[in-house]
Protein backbone atom coordinates (compact mmCIF):
# COMPACT_ATOMS: atom_id res chain seq x y z
CA UNK A 1 0.00 0.00 0.00
CA UNK A 2 1.11 3.67 -0.77
CA UNK A 3 1.90 6.06 1.83
CA UNK A 4 -1.10 8.40 2.70
CA UNK A 5 0.80 11.37 4.60
CA UNK A 6 -1.54 13.73 6.42
CA UNK A 7 -0.25 17.48 7.28
CA UNK A 8 -1.60 19.30 10.30
CA UNK A 9 -2.49 22.35 10.68
CA UNK A 10 0.30 24.67 9.35
CA UNK A 11 1.98 21.58 7.16
CA UNK A 12 3.82 20.36 9.66
CA UNK A 13 3.84 15.86 9.02
CA UNK A 14 1.36 14.25 11.45
CA UNK A 15 1.58 11.10 10.23
CA UNK A 16 2.23 8.52 7.32
CA UNK A 17 0.80 4.96 6.97
CA UNK A 18 1.82 2.16 4.55
CA UNK A 19 5.21 1.76 3.14
CA UNK A 20 5.20 4.83 0.69
CA UNK A 21 8.39 5.77 -0.84
CA UNK A 22 7.88 4.79 -5.19
CA UNK A 23 9.69 5.72 -8.06
CA UNK A 24 9.28 8.88 -9.15
CA UNK A 25 6.81 9.09 -12.13
CA UNK A 26 4.22 11.50 -13.17
CA UNK A 27 4.26 13.88 -15.93
CA UNK A 28 7.70 13.31 -17.71
CA UNK A 29 9.90 16.34 -17.61
CA UNK A 30 11.77 17.12 -14.11
CA UNK A 31 11.30 20.78 -13.91
CA UNK A 32 7.74 21.00 -15.71
CA UNK A 33 5.02 20.67 -13.02
CA UNK A 34 1.32 20.11 -13.94
CA UNK A 35 -1.42 20.89 -11.89
CA UNK A 36 -4.74 19.89 -12.29
CA UNK A 37 -7.58 22.28 -10.49
CA UNK A 38 -11.21 22.73 -10.93
CA UNK A 39 -11.52 25.93 -12.32
CA UNK A 40 -8.75 28.54 -13.99
CA UNK A 41 -8.83 32.38 -13.65
CA UNK A 42 -10.88 33.48 -16.49
CA UNK A 43 -8.10 35.96 -17.91
CA UNK A 44 -4.47 36.74 -16.27
CA UNK A 45 -6.28 39.81 -15.28
CA UNK A 46 -5.86 39.56 -11.28
CA UNK A 47 -8.79 41.34 -10.39
CA UNK A 48 -11.24 38.94 -12.68
CA UNK A 49 -11.31 36.25 -10.33
CA UNK A 50 -14.42 34.67 -9.04
CA UNK A 51 -13.42 31.45 -7.26
CA UNK A 52 -11.03 30.62 -4.18
CA UNK A 53 -9.79 28.15 -6.17
CA UNK A 54 -8.16 30.79 -8.76
CA UNK A 55 -6.03 32.07 -6.05
CA UNK A 56 -3.40 29.94 -7.07
CA UNK A 57 -3.20 30.97 -10.41
CA UNK A 58 -2.76 34.45 -9.57
CA UNK A 59 -0.35 34.06 -6.68
CA UNK A 60 2.25 32.59 -9.51
CA UNK A 61 2.08 35.20 -11.58
CA UNK A 62 1.60 38.21 -8.92
CA UNK A 63 2.44 39.19 -5.67
CA UNK A 64 0.27 40.38 -3.10
CA UNK A 65 1.49 42.96 -0.67
CA UNK A 66 1.18 40.55 2.74
CA UNK A 67 0.13 36.95 2.13
CA UNK A 68 -1.37 34.54 5.41
CA UNK A 69 1.72 31.66 5.79
CA UNK A 70 -0.38 28.13 6.81
CA UNK A 71 0.41 28.56 10.50
CA UNK A 72 -2.26 31.83 9.98
CA UNK A 73 0.80 33.99 10.25
CA UNK A 74 0.88 37.45 8.73
CA UNK A 75 3.83 37.68 6.00
CA UNK A 76 4.99 40.52 4.13
CA UNK A 77 5.70 40.25 0.46
CA UNK A 78 5.56 43.41 -1.34
CA UNK A 79 5.14 45.21 1.66
CA UNK A 80 8.10 46.08 3.76
CA UNK A 81 6.80 47.84 7.39
CA UNK A 82 3.11 48.80 8.21
CA UNK A 83 2.96 52.41 10.52
CA UNK A 84 -0.58 52.99 11.98
CA UNK A 85 -0.70 56.27 12.54
CA UNK A 86 -4.04 56.86 13.49
CA UNK A 87 -7.25 54.89 13.49
CA UNK A 88 -8.08 56.36 10.01
CA UNK A 89 -3.93 56.43 8.88
CA UNK A 90 -1.53 53.82 7.28
CA UNK A 91 1.63 54.62 6.10
CA UNK A 92 2.97 51.31 3.85
CA UNK A 93 6.34 50.60 3.42
CA UNK A 94 7.79 48.63 0.03
CA UNK A 95 10.83 46.65 -0.01
CA UNK A 96 13.54 47.90 -2.10
CA UNK A 97 15.04 47.06 -5.13
CA UNK A 98 12.39 44.95 -6.46
CA UNK A 99 11.07 45.06 -9.92
CA UNK A 100 8.17 44.27 -12.12
CA UNK A 101 9.00 41.44 -15.43
CA UNK A 102 9.52 44.36 -17.54
CA UNK A 103 12.68 45.48 -15.70
CA UNK A 104 10.78 48.57 -14.00
CA UNK A 105 10.64 49.12 -10.62
CA UNK A 106 8.09 48.66 -8.48
CA UNK A 107 6.71 51.48 -6.31
CA UNK A 108 4.26 53.39 -4.60
CA UNK A 109 2.64 54.60 -7.34
CA UNK A 110 1.81 50.99 -8.13
CA UNK A 111 0.19 50.42 -5.13
CA UNK A 112 -2.13 53.56 -5.43
CA UNK A 113 -2.86 52.38 -8.75
CA UNK A 114 -3.77 48.79 -8.08
CA UNK A 115 -6.10 50.45 -4.84
CA UNK A 116 -7.85 52.95 -7.60
CA UNK A 117 -8.21 50.19 -10.18
CA UNK A 118 -9.76 47.47 -8.08
CA UNK A 119 -11.95 49.54 -6.53
CA UNK A 120 -13.73 51.06 -9.77
CA UNK A 121 -16.53 49.58 -10.61
CA UNK A 122 -15.26 49.27 -14.69
CA UNK A 123 -13.15 46.82 -13.54
CA UNK A 124 -16.02 44.49 -12.53
CA UNK A 125 -14.25 43.31 -9.66
CA UNK A 126 -15.85 40.98 -6.82
CA UNK A 127 -13.05 42.39 -4.40
CA UNK A 128 -14.24 45.33 -5.23
CA UNK A 129 -16.69 45.99 -2.91
CA UNK A 130 -14.61 44.76 0.10
CA UNK A 131 -12.30 47.71 0.01
CA UNK A 132 -14.80 50.78 0.02
CA UNK A 133 -13.61 51.76 3.43
CA UNK A 134 -10.13 53.03 1.45
CA UNK A 135 -10.75 56.61 1.75
CA UNK A 136 -7.82 57.86 -0.04
CA UNK A 137 -4.29 57.33 -0.73
CA UNK A 138 -1.61 59.32 -0.88
CA UNK A 139 2.35 58.60 -2.08
CA UNK A 140 4.74 59.89 -0.27
CA UNK A 141 7.62 58.52 -2.11
CA UNK A 142 9.03 55.84 -4.42
CA UNK A 143 8.52 53.10 -1.78
CA UNK A 144 5.62 54.64 0.96
CA UNK A 145 2.27 55.37 0.70
CA UNK A 146 -0.76 56.30 3.20
CA UNK A 147 -3.99 54.74 2.93
CA UNK A 148 -6.21 56.42 4.67
CA UNK A 149 -9.59 55.30 5.61
CA UNK A 150 -13.61 56.22 6.32
CA UNK A 151 -13.83 54.26 9.20
CA UNK A 152 -11.21 52.53 11.63
CA UNK A 153 -10.11 49.22 10.19
CA UNK A 154 -8.33 47.17 12.32
CA UNK A 155 -6.88 44.10 9.81
CA UNK A 156 -6.19 46.44 7.12
CA UNK A 157 -2.50 44.65 6.41
CA UNK A 158 -3.67 41.21 6.49
CA UNK A 159 -6.92 42.38 3.89
CA UNK A 160 -4.33 43.04 1.51
CA UNK A 161 -3.53 40.35 0.85
CA UNK A 162 -6.03 39.79 -1.77
CA UNK A 163 -5.13 42.61 -3.42
CA UNK A 164 -2.11 41.79 -5.81
CA UNK A 165 -0.40 44.54 -7.22
CA UNK A 166 -0.45 45.91 -10.81
CA UNK A 167 2.08 47.68 -12.70
CA UNK A 168 1.14 51.28 -13.43
CA UNK A 169 3.04 52.25 -16.19
CA UNK A 170 2.55 49.00 -17.87
CA UNK A 171 -1.01 48.62 -17.78
CA UNK A 172 -1.88 52.61 -18.62
CA UNK A 173 0.74 51.70 -22.04
CA UNK A 174 -0.57 48.44 -23.24
CA UNK A 175 -4.31 49.15 -22.12
CA UNK A 176 -6.29 46.58 -20.99
CA UNK A 177 -6.60 44.12 -24.03
CA UNK A 178 -2.25 44.63 -24.64
CA UNK A 179 -1.94 43.78 -20.95
CA UNK A 180 -3.62 40.72 -21.16
CA UNK A 181 -1.77 39.52 -23.83
CA UNK A 182 1.56 40.21 -22.25
CA UNK A 183 1.13 41.02 -18.54
CA UNK A 184 3.92 42.32 -16.79
CA UNK A 185 4.27 40.30 -13.58
CA UNK A 186 5.85 40.45 -10.30
CA UNK A 187 5.26 36.85 -8.95
CA UNK A 188 7.44 33.72 -8.78
CA UNK A 189 6.68 32.93 -12.51
CA UNK A 190 5.59 34.20 -15.45
CA UNK A 191 3.14 34.31 -18.27
CA UNK A 192 3.88 32.30 -21.47
CA UNK A 193 0.41 31.30 -22.66
CA UNK A 194 -3.24 30.91 -21.69
CA UNK A 195 -6.22 29.04 -23.16
CA UNK A 196 -9.20 30.41 -21.72
CA UNK A 197 -11.20 27.76 -19.53
CA UNK A 198 -8.38 25.15 -20.75
CA UNK A 199 -4.65 25.77 -19.68
CA UNK A 200 -2.30 28.67 -18.78
CA UNK A 201 1.37 28.33 -19.13
CA UNK A 202 3.76 29.43 -16.76
CA UNK A 203 7.83 29.73 -16.91
CA UNK A 204 10.10 30.70 -13.86
CA UNK A 205 10.97 34.13 -12.90
CA UNK A 206 14.66 34.27 -12.99
CA UNK A 207 14.95 37.29 -11.29
CA UNK A 208 12.08 36.34 -8.38
CA UNK A 209 12.83 39.06 -5.47
CA UNK A 210 12.01 36.08 -2.96
CA UNK A 211 14.91 33.76 -3.86
CA UNK A 212 15.58 31.13 -6.59
CA UNK A 213 11.94 29.09 -8.23
CA UNK A 214 13.01 25.90 -8.20
CA UNK A 215 10.51 24.88 -10.94
CA UNK A 216 11.11 25.48 -14.73
CA UNK A 217 7.54 25.68 -15.97
CA UNK A 218 4.37 25.64 -14.31
CA UNK A 219 1.13 24.49 -15.96
CA UNK A 220 -2.79 24.61 -14.98
CA UNK A 221 -5.19 22.83 -16.35
CA UNK A 222 -8.76 23.15 -15.50
CA UNK A 223 -10.07 19.81 -15.21
CA UNK A 224 -14.14 20.01 -13.32
CA UNK A 225 -14.23 16.91 -13.04
CA UNK A 226 -12.56 15.36 -9.46
CA UNK A 227 -12.33 11.71 -10.57
CA UNK A 228 -10.43 12.83 -13.96
CA UNK A 229 -7.93 14.98 -11.72
CA UNK A 230 -7.11 11.54 -10.27
CA UNK A 231 -6.36 9.75 -13.09
CA UNK A 232 -4.53 12.57 -14.96
CA UNK A 233 -2.48 12.37 -11.86
CA UNK A 234 -2.12 8.10 -11.93
CA UNK A 235 -1.46 8.10 -15.49
CA UNK A 236 1.01 10.81 -15.26
CA UNK A 237 -0.37 13.20 -17.65
CA UNK A 238 -0.67 15.62 -14.02
CA UNK A 239 1.54 15.78 -11.45
CA UNK A 240 -1.27 17.43 -8.85
CA UNK A 241 -4.43 17.11 -8.57
CA UNK A 242 -6.25 18.97 -6.28
CA UNK A 243 -9.77 19.22 -4.29
CA UNK A 244 -9.44 15.62 -4.66
CA UNK A 245 -13.26 13.81 -3.85
CA UNK A 246 -12.41 11.47 -0.39
CA UNK A 247 -14.14 8.91 -2.54
CA UNK A 248 -11.06 8.73 -4.42
CA UNK A 249 -8.56 8.62 -1.92
CA UNK A 250 -8.38 4.75 -2.16
CA UNK A 251 -7.76 4.98 -5.88
CA UNK A 252 -4.78 6.74 -4.88
CA UNK A 253 -3.80 4.57 -1.79
CA UNK A 254 -3.69 1.18 -3.65
CA UNK A 255 -1.53 3.33 -6.92
CA UNK A 256 2.53 3.37 -7.00
CA UNK A 257 2.95 6.49 -8.24
CA UNK A 258 1.31 8.93 -5.76
CA UNK A 259 0.33 10.05 -2.13
CA UNK A 260 -2.44 12.08 -0.54
CA UNK A 261 -1.62 14.98 1.20
CA UNK A 262 -4.86 16.48 2.90
CA UNK A 263 -4.85 19.71 5.31
CA UNK A 264 -7.28 21.36 7.54
CA UNK A 265 -9.64 24.08 5.48
CA UNK A 266 -10.58 27.26 6.52
CA UNK A 267 -13.04 26.89 3.37
CA UNK A 268 -16.88 25.72 5.03
CA UNK A 269 -20.50 25.34 3.40
CA UNK A 270 -21.80 27.89 4.57
CA UNK A 271 -25.88 28.53 4.44
CA UNK A 272 -27.62 32.02 4.60
CA UNK A 273 -31.24 33.20 5.21
CA UNK A 274 -32.89 35.83 3.11
CA UNK A 275 -34.21 37.34 5.48
CA UNK A 276 -34.57 40.68 3.68
CA UNK A 277 -36.72 39.12 0.77
CA UNK A 278 -38.17 36.54 2.63
CA UNK A 279 -39.82 37.56 6.00
CA UNK A 280 -40.91 34.05 7.21
CA UNK A 281 -36.73 33.73 7.63
CA UNK A 282 -37.34 36.95 9.99
CA UNK A 283 -39.05 34.55 12.45
CA UNK A 284 -36.05 32.55 15.00
CA UNK A 285 -37.61 29.39 15.24
CA UNK A 286 -38.46 28.98 11.21
CA UNK A 287 -34.47 29.31 10.92
CA UNK A 288 -34.03 27.05 13.88
CA UNK A 289 -36.04 24.52 12.21
CA UNK A 290 -34.23 24.86 8.98
CA UNK A 291 -30.44 24.16 10.99
CA UNK A 292 -32.38 21.24 13.07
CA UNK A 293 -33.64 19.90 10.16
CA UNK A 294 -29.98 19.40 8.27
CA UNK A 295 -28.21 16.40 9.69
CA UNK A 296 -23.94 17.51 9.40
CA UNK A 297 -22.59 14.32 10.32
CA UNK A 298 -24.66 12.35 7.55
CA UNK A 299 -23.42 14.41 5.33
CA UNK A 300 -20.13 14.43 6.47
CA UNK A 301 -20.00 10.44 6.70
CA UNK A 302 -21.23 9.92 3.54
CA UNK A 303 -19.92 12.37 1.22
CA UNK A 304 -16.81 12.64 2.55
CA UNK A 305 -16.07 10.00 3.84
CA UNK A 306 -15.63 11.39 7.19
CA UNK A 307 -12.69 13.65 6.42
CA UNK A 308 -14.89 16.95 6.93
CA UNK A 309 -15.00 19.17 9.98
CA UNK A 310 -18.28 19.28 11.65
CA UNK A 311 -19.20 22.29 12.89
CA UNK A 312 -18.34 23.65 16.65
CA UNK A 313 -19.75 27.01 16.04
CA UNK A 314 -20.07 29.26 12.83
CA UNK A 315 -16.09 29.50 12.39
CA UNK A 316 -14.10 26.96 12.38
CA UNK A 317 -10.25 26.61 14.41
CA UNK A 318 -8.89 28.26 11.57
CA UNK A 319 -10.31 31.60 11.85
CA UNK A 320 -8.44 34.18 14.47
CA UNK A 321 -10.86 34.88 17.57
CA UNK A 322 -12.46 31.22 17.17
CA UNK A 323 -13.80 29.73 20.06
CA UNK A 324 -16.71 26.58 20.08
CA UNK A 325 -19.70 27.07 20.71
CA UNK A 326 -22.40 24.29 21.06
CA UNK A 327 -24.66 24.04 17.60
CA UNK A 328 -28.42 23.00 17.62
CA UNK A 329 -28.70 19.33 17.16
CA UNK A 330 -29.98 17.38 14.41
CA UNK A 331 -33.34 16.71 14.95
CA UNK A 332 -36.27 16.43 12.24
CA UNK A 333 -38.87 16.05 15.25
CA UNK A 334 -37.90 19.50 17.17
CA UNK A 335 -38.03 21.39 13.80
CA UNK A 336 -41.58 20.31 13.26
CA UNK A 337 -42.55 21.10 16.00
CA UNK A 338 -40.92 24.90 15.95
CA UNK A 339 -42.61 24.72 12.34
CA UNK A 340 -45.60 24.39 14.14
CA UNK A 341 -45.61 27.21 16.50
CA UNK A 342 -44.15 29.84 14.00
CA UNK A 343 -47.61 29.24 12.63
CA UNK A 344 -46.11 26.53 9.74
CA UNK A 345 -47.82 23.46 11.00
CA UNK A 346 -47.61 21.86 7.25
CA UNK A 347 -44.24 23.63 6.66
CA UNK A 348 -44.05 25.59 3.48
CA UNK A 349 -42.27 25.78 -0.01
CA UNK A 350 -39.01 27.35 -0.12
CA UNK A 351 -35.94 28.31 -2.70
CA UNK A 352 -32.95 26.61 -1.95
CA UNK A 353 -29.85 28.76 -3.87
CA UNK A 354 -26.58 27.26 -4.85
CA UNK A 355 -24.07 28.04 -7.37
CA UNK A 356 -21.35 25.82 -9.19
CA UNK A 357 -18.37 25.44 -9.37
CA UNK A 358 -18.36 26.78 -5.32
CA UNK A 359 -17.04 23.64 -3.00
CA UNK A 360 -16.35 20.19 -3.56
CA UNK A 361 -19.17 17.84 -3.83
CA UNK A 362 -21.83 21.11 -4.14
CA UNK A 363 -23.81 18.82 -6.90
CA UNK A 364 -24.17 15.90 -4.03
CA UNK A 365 -24.59 17.85 -0.95
CA UNK A 366 -27.20 20.39 -1.65
CA UNK A 367 -29.49 17.32 -3.18
CA UNK A 368 -29.00 15.72 0.22
CA UNK A 369 -29.77 19.28 2.37
CA UNK A 370 -32.79 19.50 0.06
CA UNK A 371 -34.28 16.12 0.50
CA UNK A 372 -33.32 16.63 4.55
CA UNK A 373 -35.32 19.75 4.73
CA UNK A 374 -37.96 18.12 2.91
CA UNK A 375 -38.58 15.59 5.88
CA UNK A 376 -39.06 18.32 8.04
CA UNK A 377 -41.84 19.66 5.98
CA UNK A 378 -40.29 21.91 3.80
CA UNK A 379 -41.00 21.77 -0.09
CA UNK A 380 -37.50 22.67 -1.64
CA UNK A 381 -37.22 24.46 -5.25
CA UNK A 382 -33.21 23.50 -5.51
CA UNK A 383 -31.62 26.34 -7.92
CA UNK A 384 -28.11 26.25 -8.81
CA UNK A 385 -26.77 29.30 -11.39
CA UNK A 386 -23.41 29.70 -12.26
CA UNK A 387 -21.28 31.80 -9.71
CA UNK A 388 -21.22 35.11 -11.42
CA UNK A 389 -25.26 35.39 -12.21
CA UNK A 390 -25.73 33.66 -8.41
CA UNK A 391 -23.78 36.54 -7.35
CA UNK A 392 -25.89 39.29 -9.75
CA UNK A 393 -28.80 37.79 -8.14
CA UNK A 394 -27.62 38.28 -4.66
CA UNK A 395 -26.34 41.23 -5.07
CA UNK A 396 -29.86 42.92 -6.61
CA UNK A 397 -31.58 42.03 -3.49
CA UNK A 398 -33.94 39.46 -5.27
CA UNK A 399 -32.90 36.44 -4.05
CA UNK A 400 -35.23 34.68 -1.67
CA UNK A 401 -35.24 31.40 0.40
CA UNK A 402 -31.68 30.10 1.22
CA UNK A 403 -28.43 30.54 0.14
CA UNK A 404 -25.75 27.56 0.14
CA UNK A 405 -22.49 28.17 -1.19
CA UNK A 406 -18.24 27.75 -0.03
CA UNK A 407 -16.68 30.54 1.88
CA UNK A 408 -13.35 30.84 2.96
CA UNK A 409 -11.89 33.89 4.81
CA UNK A 410 -8.42 33.32 3.12
CA UNK A 411 -6.74 35.70 5.08
CA UNK A 412 -7.36 33.88 8.58
CA UNK A 413 -8.80 36.91 9.75
CA UNK A 414 -12.45 37.05 10.98
CA UNK A 415 -13.21 40.51 9.24
CA UNK A 416 -12.53 39.01 5.73
CA UNK A 417 -15.91 36.68 6.17
CA UNK A 418 -17.91 38.65 8.10
CA UNK A 419 -17.95 41.48 5.26
CA UNK A 420 -20.30 39.02 3.96
CA UNK A 421 -23.06 39.49 6.91
CA UNK A 422 -22.56 43.10 7.19
CA UNK A 423 -24.97 45.32 5.73
CA UNK A 424 -22.47 48.02 5.49
CA UNK A 425 -20.41 46.06 3.03
CA UNK A 426 -21.57 42.70 1.17
CA UNK A 427 -24.49 41.48 3.28
CA UNK A 428 -28.21 42.02 1.13
CA UNK A 429 -29.86 39.57 3.56
CA UNK A 430 -28.99 40.32 7.35
CA UNK A 431 -31.55 41.52 9.66
CA UNK A 432 -29.55 41.84 12.91
CA UNK A 433 -28.56 45.05 14.71
CA UNK A 434 -27.02 43.68 17.48
CA UNK A 435 -24.89 41.31 15.03
CA UNK A 436 -23.86 44.51 13.42
CA UNK A 437 -22.82 46.23 16.02
CA UNK A 438 -19.93 43.55 16.80
CA UNK A 439 -18.93 43.30 13.15
CA UNK A 440 -18.40 47.20 13.12
CA UNK A 441 -16.58 46.60 16.96
CA UNK A 442 -14.39 44.28 15.49
CA UNK A 443 -13.38 45.89 12.63
CA UNK A 444 -12.27 49.18 15.05
CA UNK A 445 -10.81 47.51 17.64
CA UNK A 446 -7.05 47.78 17.39
CA UNK A 447 -6.06 45.45 20.57
CA UNK A 448 -5.64 41.70 19.17
CA UNK A 449 -7.06 40.30 22.42
CA UNK A 450 -10.24 42.65 22.69
CA UNK A 451 -11.07 42.05 19.17
CA UNK A 452 -10.08 38.09 19.19
CA UNK A 453 -13.27 38.49 22.18
CA UNK A 454 -15.36 40.35 19.95
CA UNK A 455 -14.89 37.72 17.43
CA UNK A 456 -16.03 34.80 20.03
CA UNK A 457 -18.69 37.03 20.60
CA UNK A 458 -20.23 37.37 17.25
CA UNK A 459 -19.66 33.52 17.11
CA UNK A 460 -21.84 33.06 19.79
CA UNK A 461 -24.39 35.72 18.39
CA UNK A 462 -24.83 33.78 15.07
CA UNK A 463 -25.22 30.53 16.57
CA UNK A 464 -27.22 31.55 19.66
CA UNK A 465 -29.97 33.18 17.12
CA UNK A 466 -29.68 31.00 14.46
CA UNK A 467 -28.70 33.77 11.64
CA UNK A 468 -27.09 31.56 9.98
CA UNK A 469 -25.40 27.77 9.50
CA UNK A 470 -21.75 26.71 9.21
CA UNK A 471 -22.41 23.00 7.87
CA UNK A 472 -19.16 21.89 7.54
CA UNK A 473 -15.42 22.82 6.92
CA UNK A 474 -14.57 21.73 3.62
CA UNK A 475 -10.63 19.41 3.68
CA UNK A 476 -7.89 20.33 1.60
CA UNK A 477 -7.11 16.80 -0.39
CA UNK A 478 -4.83 16.68 -2.97
CA UNK A 479 -3.11 13.65 -5.15
CA UNK A 480 0.48 14.14 -5.41
CA UNK A 481 2.88 12.34 -7.73
CA UNK A 482 5.87 10.56 -6.02
CA UNK A 483 8.36 13.06 -8.15
CA UNK A 484 7.19 15.98 -6.15
CA UNK A 485 8.73 17.03 -3.48
CA UNK A 486 8.10 20.51 -1.05
CA UNK A 487 4.33 20.44 -1.84
CA UNK A 488 1.52 20.47 0.89
CA UNK A 489 -1.70 22.14 0.09
CA UNK A 490 -2.09 25.41 2.16
CA UNK A 491 -4.67 25.33 4.86
CA UNK A 492 -6.04 29.29 3.85
CA UNK A 493 -6.02 28.06 0.04
CA UNK A 494 -3.19 29.96 -0.83
CA UNK A 495 -1.56 28.08 -2.68
CA UNK A 496 2.50 28.95 -3.75
CA UNK A 497 4.52 26.80 -5.93
CA UNK A 498 8.01 29.24 -5.88
CA UNK A 499 9.42 26.37 -3.37
CA UNK A 500 8.42 22.96 -5.00
CA UNK A 501 10.55 20.86 -6.95
CA UNK A 502 9.35 18.44 -9.55
CA UNK A 503 12.49 15.22 -9.92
Amino acid sequence: MLAVCVLSLGGILAACTGPGGGAAQGSSNPGVLTVDQVVMMPSVDPYALTQTDQWEDVYAMYDPLTLTDDKGQLQNILAKDWKNENPLNWVLTLRSGMKWSDGSPITADDVQFSIQRMKDPATKSIWGPAYTYIQSTQVLDDTTIRITTNRPVAELPRDFGRMVMMPKVAFERLGLQGFLKAPVTSGPFLFKSMVPGSSLTLVKNPKYHLGPVKLDKLIFREVPNASTRVADVLSGQADIAMAVSPSDIKQVDSSSNAKIISTESIERIKLEFMMKTDTRLQNEKVREAIIRSIDPKAINDSLFQGTGGLPTGWMNSLTDGYCPVPVPPYDPAVAKELLKEAGYPNGFPIDMNGQTPSYPLSDQVEPAIADMMSKAGFVVNQIVNESAKDADIYNSGKMKGIRIWGIANTSGGADQMLRNSDINRSSREMVDPTLQSLIEQQQSEFNTDKRRAIVCEINKRVVDANLEMSVLSVPNIAAVSNSVSGFSPSPYLLQRYNTVVKH
